[in-house]
């Protein structure tokens, strides 16, 4: 299901829950009230579906206490175009960064992922290939994460982190609690990029900007999860302004692994 088709069927849940509550309330003499009901339950469902940091479905990873560290996050990769460049620049700067990879992105370009590694970066898992999990059941949960291990493991030689961020951030009800039984902690993030617009290097220095601070996780794009093959060359390019208003303000870029173990 599409990110279109996504967004209609948990638009049609709200109303459902709305419906089912004017209907209850009818059915208890006070079909108004019963409405409110199913209309907070509709809006309950949408904000713990489709907010990340939305505890309704489960607590994410988001944020930390940490002084001096924050995280670059890459989605969506490896892609040979962009990746090897951020993974380079991140490296010679003394910054590392985890990159939540795509199971399909992995067994296209398995060296991409043992050089992350190599270069001292984290690989966390995105899923098999970007699917949204509005709706998705345990069992595909389940799969989206063996998947992606599997990928990495063939590649590399070693695990994924055990992080997992599903594809927009978008959960199914019990996406959380299932992670967690299969080892995984869910990673949301903080603020609003949106670098896959492409709106300008410049403009994704300035959304970055206010995001670069301790603690906290902000979310990039080294590849294309829709799989057109969209171009990440802006994120590159902003890479280094970036990194410069870290260093300007001392701190530095850590995987999510490591921010959140120096917080614990």
């Amino acid at each position: 299901m599409g990110r279109t088709g996504t967004l209609a069927a948990a638009g049609t849940t709200a109303v459902g829950f709305a419906v089912l509550g004017l209907t209850l309330g009818r059915r208890l003499g006070d079909g108004s009230r019963g409405a409110l009901v199913g209309a907070a339950l509709g809006l309950a469902y949408l904000a713990g579906t489709f907010l990340p940091r939305s505890p309704l479905f489960g607590r994410t990873v988001s944020s930390t206490g940490t002084r001096t560290t924050f995280s670059l996050t890459f989605d969506d990769g490896p892609d040979p175009r962009h990746t090897p460049e951020i993974s380079r620049e991140l490296a010679e700067r003394g910054h590392r960064a985890t990159f939540f990879v795509l199971a399909r992105a992995v067994d296209a370009h398995p060296e991409l992922a043992a050089r992350l590694l190599a270069d001292g970066h984290e690989i966390a898992c995105h899923g098999a290939d970007h699917g949204l999990l509005a709706f998705a059941p345990p069992s595909r949960v389940r799969r989206e994460l063996e998947a992606t291990e599997t990928s990495v493991r063939r590649a590399t030689g070693r695990a994924p982190a055990r992080l997992f961020r599903p594809p927009h951030g978008v959960r199914s009800p019990w996406l959380t609690s299932v992670a967690h039984r299969c080892g995984y902690r869910v990673c949301a993030w903080r603020g609003h990029v949106f670098d896959t617009a492409e709106p300008g290097a410049a403009a994704i220095v300035r959304r970055v900007d206010p995001l670069v601070q301790p603690g906290s996780i902000v979310l990039l794009h080294d590849g294309d999860g829709s799989g057109r093959g969209a171009s990440r060359a802006q994120t590159v390019e902003a890479l280094s302004g970036i990194l410069d208003r870290a260093d300007a303000r001392g701190l530095r870029s850590v995987a999510v692994g490591e921010l959140v173990g120096a917080a614990a």
